[in-house]
């Protein structure tokens, strides 16, 4: 059920925006075990660990800026009175990527600190 949700949530939010949020906090997930695996805490992949996460973040708030921009293109071109539905639907579907995008970003900043604190205790 959960997985289900989450593609449909790709779909909706814009497969040119959702994918690649999901393939950086891939890449993000797999640096992480690389570096806790090399025990290399102190290396410049840690900061593009960081970098990365910030990266996600930025990547879904401007997803989510294109998305109310053509939403309200949409609503601009109606020369009707609009359903509420239909504006908190455009509305739903262009906080999918910030949304994603900051669920990303504070997974990663844990990673981060994890990261942190253990090279700490390694130092």
């Amino acid at each position: 059920m959960l997985a289900f949700n989450f593609l449909s949530h790709h779909v909706e939010g814009s497969i040119f925006f959702m994918a690649p949020l999901t393939f950086l906090f891939s890449i993000n997930i797999f640096l992480f075990i690389y570096i806790f695996l090399k025990k290399d805490f102190e290396s410049n992949l840690v900061i593009a660990f960081k970098h990365i996460g910030l990266l996600i973040f930025a990547y879904g708030m401007f997803g989510t800026l294109v998305g109310f921009l053509q939403m309200f293109d949409a609503l601009e071109s109606m020369k009707e009175a609009v359903p509420l539905p239909l504006i908190s639907g455009g509305v739903k579907v262009a906080l999918l990527n910030v949304l994603y995008g900051a669920g990303y970003f504070c997974l990663s900043q844990v990673g981060y600190i994890t990261l942190k604190i253990i090279s700490k205790k390694k130092g």
